[in-house]
């Protein structure tokens, strides 16, 4: 009796309260931000305009970027491409082909936001400093 119980907790538990702690940890992250540029108005200190191109207020984490999401997705969609091939399962061949497709867009999405990122970035030759 418990246990179906339980089971359904479970299962609509555990993403409840991944979302409530990603809202929590954006949530968090946000007012430490304005924390840090309130701290830097306060005593009068200019704001670089390096810190916003920055993975800090970008909300990219470091070590985490879209590339290796593109290596990794592909891979597994190979891994199970091949698994189904050795098993000589065709419905896993083909299962296979959906998160190879999706890390290729995800590396295609890399590469442009790359190419993109490198284009609109130059350096601010106009001031003279001080």
């Amino acid at each position: 009796m418990l246990v179906p119980i339980f089971g359904i907790i479970f299962v609509f538990g555990i993403p409840i309260v991944a979302i409530i702690g990603g809202i929590m940890y954006a949530s968090r992250r946000a007012r430490l931000q304005q924390e840090l540029l309130m701290k830097l108005a306060e005593t009068g200190q200019p704001i670089p305009p390096e810190l916003f191109h920055s993975d800090l207020f970008n909300g990219r984490r470091t070590g985490k970027s879209p590339l290796r999401g593109g290596l990794v997705v592909s891979a597994a969609g190979i891994g199970v491409m091949l698994y189904g091939w050795i098993l000589g399962e065709t419905s896993l061949v083909a299962a296979g082909l959906i998160p190879l497709v999706i890390g290729l867009a995800l590396l295609l999405a890399a590469v442009i936001e790359g190419r993109k990122s490198k284009a609109t970035i130059t350096p601010d030759t106009t001031t003279t400093p001080s």
